[in-house]
C-alpha cells in the first residue's frame, strides 16, 4: 500500500485557567494542559491539538515525539506548528503508537498518547471509483464510471494492493451499490430497467462474477435499491417506496441469486428506512431512518423486531457497516463542511472518530473480516476514489 503523509497542526490557546508565576527571585514556571487529541485518540490528516496555558513572556518549547527531539517552537509569537506522523511510519500503513510530549528546559510539560493511522488510496484512475464492500475473502468491489459517460457505473472487483481491479460483466448498463455473496461468488447490484410502458424502474439483481449470468429478483414500478447479502446466502435486504414510503424489504433467494418467491417486508414504519446491512452472524440489520426528523443509525433484530436508535446527534449519519465480532459500527457522519468517518461502540454507546480530513467526503465504510481494515471512499485527493486503512484490532 502507499503512504500517505499525515500532520498534526498543533494550536496554542493561552488561558488564565492555570497557574503559573514570574517573578523577580524566580525562575518563569510554564504550564500548560493538552486539551486535545485526548489520551488514546486516533489521529491522520491535519488535525488540531488544543493547548491551554498562562504565560507571562515569550519562551522556548521543545517538541519530542516518541522520546526523539522533533523541533523547537517559540509560543510567544508561533501559535501553531506542525508535526508529520509520517516521518515515524517507518513507510509502513500499519498504525503506530505516537507520544507527543512537550519540553521547556529539559522538564515534560504536557504529553499525550494517541495512535497515528496512515489511510492508503488504492484506486488511481481519473474516475468516480465509490461504494467499496469488502467480501469474506478480502476483496473489495465497488462501482467506477471509468470510462463511461456521466451517471453510468459498471462494477469492478479486487484485491486492494495485490491486483488490479477487474469489471464484472452483466447484461446491464447501470450499475449500483455492489454487495458480495457469502462465498463470493455472486454480486447483488441494482440497476435501472425500462418498463413496457416506457417508465424508468430501479431494480434488484445478481450476477455470476464468472459468467457474468444475471439474474433479475425484482419487478415493480418502484424505486429499490442497495441489496445486501445475508450471512446464510438465503436472502437479500433492500430498500424500496413500493408501498409509500421507503423502507427495508427482503426476498428469499437460492445459493445461485435465483428468486424464491414474492418480496416481504422488514419493518413497518412512516419513516424512511434504507441502506439496511446485516451483522457477519445475521442476527441484526443496521439501517439509517429519518423517524426523528434527522438521519440517524437504527438497529433491529433480523426479524424486524426490537428497534432501537444507535446515533442521538445533530449531524447526519450514515452508510453503516458491521465489525465482524458484531460489537462496532462504522459509519460516516456528515457536517456543513464534510464527511468524516466515525466508529460506534455497541457495548457503552461511544464513539471514536476515525478519518480526520477538515474537507470533502470520506464515506460508505466496509469493514473486512479480520477486523483490520476499513475501506470507503474518498475525495479527498481530488478525484473520487477507493482508500483503505489500516485500525488497530483492539478498538
Amino acid at each position: 500500500m502507499r503512504k500517505v503523509e499525515a500532520m498534526i497542526i498543533v494550536i496554542i490557546i493561552f488561558t488564565s485557567t492555570l497557574a503559573g508565576c514570574t517573578n523577580n527571585e524566580e525562575e518563569n514556571i510554564v504550564q500548560m494542559e493538552i486539551i486535545s487529541p485526548l489520551e488514546g485518540d486516533w489521529v491522520e490528516g491535519q488535525i488540531q491539538v488544543s493547548i491551554a496555558t498562562k504565560m507571562t513572556v515569550s519562551e522556548k518549547i521543545e517538541v519530542w515525539i516518541k522520546d526523539n527531539y522533533y523541533s523547537t517552537e517559540d509560543l510567544g509569537e508561533n501559535k501553531n506548528f506542525n508535526i508529520d506522523t509520517s516521518f515515524f511510519s517507518y513507510d509502513s500503513s500499519s498504525p503506530i503508537s505516537l507520544n507527543i510530549e512537550l519540553r521547556h528546559q529539559s522538564q515534560s510539560v504536557a504529553e499525550v498518547n494517541v495512535t497515528a493511522l496512515f489511510p492508503q488510496k488504492m484506486t488511481f484512475w481519473s474516475s468516480e471509483d465509490i461504494q467499496p464492500e469488502f467480501n469474506l475473502n478480502g476483496e473489495l468491489l465497488f462501482k467506477s464510471n471509468r470510462g463511461l459517460e456521466s451517471g453510468m457505473y459498471e462494477i469492478y472487483h479486487f484485491n486492494p494492493g495485490i491486483t488490479m481491479p477487474i469489471k464484472i460483466s452483466t447484461t446491464q448498463e447501470y450499475h449500483g451499490y455492489p454487495g458480495p455473496s457469502p462465498d463470493g461468488k455472486y454480486v447483488v447490484f441494482n440497476s435501472r430497467v425500462i418498463s413496457d410502458v416506457g417508465n424508468t424502474q430501479m431494480e434488484i439483481f445478481t450476477v455470476n462474477i464468472s459468467t457474468g449470468e444475471t439474474v433479475r429478483l425484482t419487478d415493480d414500478p418502484s424505486f429499490d435499491d442497495s441489496g445486501r447479502w445475508s450471512p446464510d446466502g438465503s436472502e437479500i435486504i433492500f430498500y424500496s417506496n413500493r408501498d409509500g414510503t421507503m423502507d427495508l424489504w427482503k426476498i428469499s433467494v437460492n445459493e445461485s441469486g435465483y428468486p424464491l418467491g414474492d418480496v416481504v417486508k422488514v419493518l413497518e414504519s412512516d419513516a424512511r428506512e434504507h441502506c439496511g446491512r446485516w451483522s457477519f452472524d445475521g442476527k441484526y440489520i443496521v439501517y439509517e431512518s429519518d423517524k426523528t426528523g434527522i438521519n440517524h443509525l437504527w438497529m433491529i433484530t433480523s426479524d424486524g423486531l426490537n428497534e432501537t436508535q444507535l446515533t442521538f446527534d445533530e449531524n447526519q449519519n450514515g452508510y453503516p457497516a458491521w465489525h465482524p465480532n458484531g460489537d462496532y459500527i462504522v459509519y460516516n457522519k456528515q457536517t456543513s463542511t464534510s464527511s468524516n468517518l466515525h466508529i460506534l461502540s455497541l457495548l457503552d454507546g461511544q464513539t471514536k472518530r476515525l478519518t480526520m480530513h477538515p474537507m470533502g467526503i470520506d464515506a460508505h465504510p466496509t469493514w473486512s473480516a479480520d477486523g483490520k481494515y476499513i475501506a470507503f471512499h474518498s475525495d479527498r485527493a481530488g478525484d473520487f476514489d477507493i482508500w483503505v486503512v489500516e485500525i488497530p484490532l483492539t478498538i
